[in-house]
Parts: structure tokens; C-alpha cells; sequence
């Protein structure tokens, strides 16, 4: 063969290629193309989209996951759970599942996730030079943001999901952090008119939990305050005991009853509520609560 045929095949061979690579983007935009103007999102998903913003290019790419809101039970059999493993959402076999939420205070994070998941979507639809391009900006925003919280939460994912730390981070991101670098922010705005609306749903969330956490917290300080009233009132009580003061043991029991009466009170306003924090957070085993309280009672 001359250099010169070779030449001509190699450049046949390229436009061939060149021609499938552009077929397969037209298709896939094609197939977006129809599910715009064929599919109907059930009301509540509908409902989700709306609050979120999404673009058109966003919204193709959304509408062919027929995203769906499930139900706990029907949310399990759709993403597969397991015992232990209680998850808001799951993109799954190219499907979106978002789990419904009853709790109207915790309820806009259904926002969050199905945003959240459309991401994954859209992660999975990325060439490996967009996703080797877009893993390094993911990490340098990641590294710039020093959370200690995310950090551990990502160090999880590279246990659960061992190489789908990039993916899980592009969603995290896109979702949940205000300040991104200009050129994330560029990228995100592809899927989303507004994402700042998204990452405020998603603090209005988090303010749930972190508002009734420090109330919890200043109520168990307050206990362990009076306990500590209380183990001075007793070690009194016992030295007025021994000594045999007992006028004054008679005169300072009503100020230990007192104190036992208002710490078992407390204690259990305080257990009250961290079975109400325990049940908003039931999907968030990283959010329980184990540090309780015991009764206590008087000496005499």
C-alpha cells in the first residue's frame, strides 16, 4: 500500500469514528428531544421540579429517569436496601427514586435529593475527559472547603462505594455548598437555574436538626448542672447524718427533694426529645443520639 493510501485510510477510519461519536450524541440528545415533549411527571414529582429549577437540557435528562416519590416500602424494593442501610433517594438502573416525606419541617430535602440524584444522572452521562477534568475541579473545591464533616462522609463513601468518591462529590456539591469556584458554578448552572434556592432547602433541612440538637444539648447541661447541685447537698446531708445534726439534715432535705424533683422532670422532657430527634433522623444513623440520662433519687 502506498503512503499515500494509507494516509486516505487512516482519515476514512477517523471520520468514521468522528461520525459514530457525533450519531451517538445526536441520539441521545434525540431521545431527550422526546421524552420533552412525551412525558408527564406524576404530580408530586412535577411538584419537586418546579421548586427546583431545572434547565431544559436538565429537565430531558430528568424526565428520562422516570424519577418517581415511593413510598418507605416501595422505596426499598425500587433501590434494593438493606437492613441498616436507610438512604432519602437512589439513582438505580438508570431510574430515580425519591423516598416521600412525611414530616412538613423535613420535607424540602425531597428537593435536595431528586436534585441531588439528577446529578448522578447527569454524572453518568459525562465522557471520561469530562469526568477526569471535572474530578480534579470536584477535589480542589473539596480540599478548599477544610469541612470536617465532609471529609468524613466522603472517607465512607470510599468504603461503601470504593471508586465513586468523584461522583458521590458532584452531587454533594452541587446540592448542599453556597460557594462553589466560578468554574463549577459555570458547570452546575448546565442542569440548574437557580441552585442557590436547592443548597437553602437543604440548610432549612439541616436547621431542624441542628436547632433541636443544641436545645438537647443545654437541656442535658442544665441536668448534669443540678446533679452536680445535688451530689453537694447529699455529701451535707450525709456529714449532718453522721455528726448527728439532724435539725439541719431536716432543713436541707426539702432543698435535696426539690432538686431530685426538678432533675427527673428535666430528664424526662430530655427523653422526650431525643426520641423525637431519634425519629426525624431515623434515615441518618450518623445523627442519633446515645448519650441518655438515669433517674436518680433521695438518700433518706
Amino acid at each position: 500500500m502506498t503512503r499515500t493510501s494509507s494516509v486516505i485510510s487512516t482519515t476514512v477510519k477517523l471520520a468514521f469514528m468522528a461520525g459514530i461519536v457525533a450519531a451517538a450524541l445526536n441520539y441521545q440528545q434525540l431521545l431527550d428531544q422526546y421524552a420533552l415533549a412525551t412525558y408527564h411527571p406524576a404530580p408530586d414529582v412535577a411538584s419537586i421540579e418546579s421548586r427546583i429549577g431545572l434547565t431544559d437540557y436538565a429537565r430531558g435528562v430528568f424526565y428520562r429517569t422516570d424519577p418517581q416519590v415511593a413510598s418507605k416500602s416501595a422505596f426499598n424494593t425500587d433501590c434494593e436496601t438493606t437492613r441498616g442501610e436507610l438512604e432519602l433517594g437512589c439513582y438505580y438502573r438508570n431510574s430515580i427514586y425519591i423516598l416521600h416525606i412525611d414530616n412538613q419541617s423535613l420535607a424540602p430535602e425531597m428537593d435536595v435529593v431528586t436534585a441531588h440524584e439528577l446529578l448522578h444522572a447527569a454524572w453518568a452521562r459525562l465522557s471520561s475527559d469530562e469526568k477526569t477534568k471535572l474530578t480534579s475541579q470536584l477535589e480542589q473545591a473539596f480540599t478548599s472547603l477544610a469541612d470536617a464533616d465532609l471529609r468524613d462522609r466522603m472517607a465512607q463513601y470510599a468504603q461503601s462505594e470504593p471508586g465513586q468518591q468523584a461522583n458521590e462529590l458532584h452531587s454533594i456539591l452541587g446540592t448542599e455548598y453556597v460557594t462553589l469556584p466560578p468554574e463549577l458554578e459555570a458547570y452546575y448552572a448546565r442542569y440548574f437555574t437557580s441552585r442557590a434556592q436547592i443548597v437553602a432547602a437543604h440548610e432549612k433541612y439541616q436547621t431542624v436538626f441542628t436547632t433541636r440538637k443544641a436545645e438537647l444539648e443545654n437541656q442535658l447541661a442544665t441536668i448534669r448542672n443540678l446533679k452536680a447541685q445535688l451530689n453537694v447537698v447529699n455529701r451535707q446531708l450525709e456529714s449532718y447524718r453522721s455528726s448527728g445534726n439532724i435539725p439541719a439534715y431536716n432543713s436541707l432535705v426539702p432543698k435535696q427533694n426539690s432538686l431530685v424533683d426538678g432533675i427527673n422532670t428535666r430528664i424526662d422532657n430530655y427523653q422526650s426529645g431525643v426520641d423525637e430527634y431519634n425519629a426525624l433522623s431515623k434515615s441518618l444513623d450518623s445523627q442519633l443520639i446515645t448519650d441518655t440520662e438515669a433517674g436518680v433519687g433521695a438518700s433518706h
